[in-house]
């Protein structure tokens, strides 16, 4: 198993490296300040926003049929893809719900430090026992700050800041870190974070705790045990971003996530280092983003720690024409590594963990699929022929790098694994939506997707005993949605 590594060590390390960074930050992150409310020395901007959202899916492909006891990407059984079966329960063939999520926020100025705390209350209405939470999500219903931070910043000149607390955070186009915030809580993480810009570079780094250190008793571990004390779970990182043209951004991510008991149940026990670089750029209507990482470490299995290597690439790029109704065209693709499970003792594993991704804005808005065991290509078309309104349509071929691997949503939820499965086809995602927003404050959203079953789905679903009844195979799923936000400022 894997044994702690010397926490004190880490955590120093890591507030060296913040405190060298600390006079000075990129406010790259730093949202946009609202006009304030003065009052003597201080000034007070409140924010107000309130979102409700009804989906609908018909045959979804990670409810009902097989539950198994963690959707920790690197987690598995002995000698298969997927983790430990707890259950197998009903197929359901309609799923739906209504959520709401509100936020009351106020932040506070005083010279070069900022205050903020932003409450959220986020449910859904009636029973939220069939609604499961992806990594990193809070258990609804939930109400809690959503962000409670102190900021030290500069004021003039060089950017910079220190940000200590609850907050969101967003690196490149949030494929290994986003704010998740078309989820039904979005996304927050405690810690420290602070950066620098130096003429057009931004530096940035962040320490952060997933999992405080020692113990459990069992009736929070969940167990018949206690847990024994251990250094918790910590998730560092560093970020640099190169300026050197409109269309030339260089970009470099380094990760590095700790875990140890006590630790999320997302997690498995291990040391994971993801090395990301991404190159982008925007001018004239045309945006892109290459982006690569391997990832390494080494993860806990039965006996003895197995090795981690691991490779995921994506491609975007967006033109916006001189068209009428500003018509765009879109192309996007990706790649990512997997693996069977059904490893040797020492085997590396291979399966690519995408840390804490955003859910939707990456892979498609049914969010099917993750960065994980994954094949992608695809493409949209958007235009606006009104100021308020976009509608959008897009295409995307979905497929396994393993076919014999596992399958998970842009949530990190396992749907399943066949190990007999000779196709690497999931299926076509046809997916179109339309945004409203007549007035600045209030914005109505709504969508349609469906997903044509390959063979490679097909397998995995009735695998996981989600096939219809008779015994035959699912064949597409349906999904909709509706929205509406109103938010102040």
């Amino acid at each position: 198993m894997i044994r702690s590594l010397p926490f004190a060590s880490i955590a120093l390390g890591s507030a060296l490296l913040a405190i060298a960074l600390a006079p000075r930050t990129a406010a790259a992150q730093a949202p946009p300040q609202s006009e304030g409310v003065p009052l003597g020395g201080f000034t007070f901007r409140p924010s107000v926003e309130l979102r409700l959202r009804g989906e609908f899916r018909r045959y979804p492909v990670d409810t009902g049929g097989d539950v198994y006891s963690s959707n920790a990407v690197l987690a598995e059984g002995f000698g298969g893809a997927l983790p430990p079966l707890l259950d197998t329960g009903n197929v359901v063939k309609t799923q739906w719900f209504f959520a709401q999520r509100a936020r009351l926020g106020l932040a506070v100025d005083h010279g070069p430090v900022t205050g903020v705390l932003t409450l959220q209350d986020a449910r859904v209405w009636g029973s939220d026992d069939a609604i499961f939470v992806g990594a990193g999500e809070p258990s609804l219903p939930e109400t809690a700050p959503y962000e409670a931070y102190i900021d030290l910043h500069t004021r003039s000149g060089r950017r910079a800041f220190v940000r200590l607390g609850r907050q969101r955070i967003a690196w490149g186009d949030g494929r290994l870190i986003g704010a998740d915030d078309e989820t039904l809580t979005a996304r927050s993480l405690d810690g420290v974070r602070a950066g620098v810009q130096l003429g057009n570079v931004d530096l940035e780094a962040m320490a952060v705790l997933l999992a405080a250190p020692g113990g459990a008793p069992p009736e929070v571990a969940g167990t018949r045990k206690p847990i024994s004390a251990g250094t918790g779970t910590q998730l560092y990182g560093l970020n640099a971003i190169w300026r050197v043209a409109p269309l030339l951004h260089l970009e470099a991510t380094a990760l590095a996530r700790i875990a140890r008991e006590p630790r999320p149940s997302w997690l498995t026990p291990g040391d994971t280092v993801v090395l990301d670089a991404r190159v982008s750029g925007e001018r004239r209507g045309f945006r892109y983003a290459l982006e690569g990482a391997y990832e390494l470490g080494r993860v806990a299995t039965f006996g003895a720690d197995r090795p981690l290597g691991a490779f995921a690439a994506a491609a975007r790029a967006a033109l916006e024409t001189s068209l009428p109704a500003r018509l765009t065209f879109s192309a996007r693709g990706a790649y990512a590594t997997g693996d069977d499970g059904a490893l040797e003792e020492g085997e590396t594993q291979r399966r690519f963990d995408p840390i804490l991704p955003d859910a939707q804005d990456n892979h498609g808005p049914m969010g099917l699929y993750a960065w994980s065991n994954m094949i992608e290509a695809g493409g949209g078309v958007r235009a606006s022929p009104l100021d308020a309104m976009t509608v959008a349509a897009g295409y995307t071929f979905v497929g396994l790098a393993s076919s014999g691997g596992r399958w998970v949503t842009a949530r990190l939820l396992p749907v399943g694994a066949a190990a007999d499965n000779e196709s690497r086809t999931l299926g076509h995602e046809i997916d179109i939506s339309l945004a409203f927003q007549p007035w600045e404050p209030l914005r109505f959203a709504l969508g349609y997707g469906l997903f044509i079953f390959g063979d490679g789905a097909q397998a995995i679903v009735g695998k996981a005993n989600r096939a219809h009844d008779d015994g035959r195979p699912v064949d597409l799923q349906q999904w909709a949605f509706l929205q509406t936000t109103l938010s102040a400022p």
